[in-house]
Formats: structure tokens, C-alpha cells, sequence
């Protein structure tokens, strides 16, 4: 799912009703502007893989609320 190509409205939908918590919030906001894993890890201070863990619970998170 690449993030960074829905629109600003559908980004708002998401904020609103995925209930994103503490570092999915961050790596949900740094995806939408299409920022790599490898660099939010190193912004968020983890390894890539639990960058990709998040990642992959903010998609969940999209995928049973997407409309």
C-alpha cells in the first residue's frame, strides 16, 4: 500500500478513524509524504524491522477501514 498516493482527504479520513497510536501515528504521517522506511527508522530511533512491523499494523488498520 503506498501511502503516499491517497488524497488529502482520504489521509484526513484515515487520521479520524484508525485510531493510530503513539509510533503509528508517526509512521502513518511520515508515509504519506513518502518518506522510505529505512530513514523513519532512523528518525523514530528502531530498526527497520520494527519500522516494518508499524508499517504494516497502520496498513491493517487502513485496509478494515478503507471505504
Amino acid at each position: 500500500m503506498i501511502i503516499s498516493d491517497f488524497t488529502e482527504i482520504e489521509l484526513d479520513n484515515y487520521r479520524r478513524l484508525c485510531n493510530f497510536v503513539g509510533n503509528e501515528r508517526t509512521v502513518f504521517e511520515m508515509r504519506s509524504r513518502g518518506i522510505s522506511l529505512e530513514r523513519i527508522a532512523e528518525k523514530i530511533d528502531m530498526s527497520v524491522d520494527g519500522a516494518k512491523r508499524i508499517s504494516r499494523k497502520v496498513n491493517n488498520k487502513i485496509a478494515r477501514v478503507h471505504f
